[in-house]
């Protein structure tokens, strides 16, 4: 762990920071999700919910009120350790150019052999950790890249295949219209919000899909004798599971005996390997994870902010204004060349941009729910 860390400090030290640029703001606007907060304010301040008596003007604005500012607290509420705006920052930063310290500068080979840049995807944090270093095997920088485009791909390949299958074609092109700048209404939020959030879930354990992961024998049977220590035997059903749980632990202690000598020791020499490894994967994965979030916190740049102009249905709009530090230019990262198909670029430049908008705040908030209580 030692010599990760020095390696990670080596790495740190080769960065030029004199490249560091300040990104510019980016602002989105949401008309449609202005006209949905104005649709709410309205649905629920047109009678008193105890007595089903009009409201007056005043009792009016005070409910639209508390409904705006609901909505508007639920974008910076805890989820986990860090708030929702504040993970959205973090997954920007890593998409906007720290993603590099993973995968490098990466590019693949377009039509006529010109490089094509390659964006980075903001999920390229889930694979600290994953990488191949001179200690430990793993991921090299285009495995990571060529993954991701896999994941992609086969999203991207559901997606059409549903569209086929219910004769709704034109819903893939405007998927891919709402990804490069349109509109989308609230339903399409609410699909690409699902897709989004069904990617993180699945690669937020990827670390444990490392090889070491994989139990030895010895902790098979340590894992098993815990597990039927905690089993219940209430049930005839459960009796059975812990049975069978019973015969198997024997079956692999039995195994374990038959071993020669020298098999057990090399048994336990891997369980150690294993064990420092795994140690290893996961300091290097948390390390990175809390240095994204320090340096949002320490650079007092970092910054979240929603404007709300509900005053009319026509002109309602809400706007996100969102400030990012400074951080290096991926040009001083190594160039990392990636090999792609065609359906394999298709499908990553899809999920490179898909964490913009479904993994946005405002497309994760009660707006775009299908429940909203006014009285919340």
């Amino acid at each position: 762990m030692r010599a990760m860390h020095e390696l990670h400090q080596s790495v740190e030290a080769d960065i030029d920071h004199s490249t560091e640029r300040a990104l510019p703001p980016l602002q989105h606007q949401w008309p449609q999700l202005g006209q949905e907060l104005f649709a709410l304010e309205h649905t629920h301040t047109d009678l008193n919910t105890v007595n089903q008596q009009p409201l007056t003007e005043q009792e009016k604005r005070e409910k639209r009120e508390v409904i705006r500012n609901t909505i508007i607290t639920q974008l910076y509420s805890g989820e986990g350790e860090h708030s929702r705006d504040t993970r959205y920052l973090a997954f920007l930063l890593v998409k906007r150019g720290r993603g590099g310290e993973i995968v490098g500068n990466p590019y693949t080979m377009g039509k006529g052999g010109s490089k094509q840049e390659l964006p980075y995807t903001g999920l390229e944090g889930y694979y600290a950790g994953s990488e191949r270093t001179p200690e430990r095997p793993g991921m090299t920088c285009e495995e990571i890249i060529q993954e991701e485009a896999k994941i992609g791909a086969e999203l991207l390949k559901s997606i059409k295949k549903h569209a086929i299958a219910n004769d709704s074609w034109a819903d893939v092109a405007r998927l891919k219209h709402i990804l490069a700048g349109q509109k989308p209404d609230i339903e399409e939020l609410r699909t690409l919000q699902l897709f989004w959030t069904g990617i993180v879930k699945r690669l937020h354990v990827r670390i444990y899909h490392n090889p070491e992961f994989e139990p030895t024998l010895t902790e098979k049977i340590e894992q098993l004798e815990h597990l039927l220590n905690g089993t219940p035997t209430r049930t005839e059903q459960e009796k059975q599971m812990k049975r069978t749980g019973e015969g198997e632990c024997h079956r692999l202690i039995d195994e374990y005996e038959h071993l020669s000598k020298a098999e057990q020791e090399q048994e336990r020499q891997e369980r150690q390997t294993r064990e420092l490894i795994r140690a290893d994967r996961l300091e290097e994965f948390q390390q990175f994870r809390e240095a994204t979030y320090e340096i949002l916190a320490t650079s007092g740049q970092g910054r979240y902010a929603i404007g709300v102009q509900d005053g009319s249905l026509k002109d309602a709009i809400i706007t996100e204004a969102i400030t990012l530090p400074d951080i290096p230019d991926r040009s001083v990262y190594s160039p990392t060349l990636v090999h792609l198909t065609l359906e394999q670029l298709e499908g990553y430049l899809f999920l490179a941009h898909l964490g913009d908008v479904g993994g946005d705040p405002l497309a994760r908030s009660m707006l775009v729910s299908d429940h909203f209580s006014g009285d919340s």
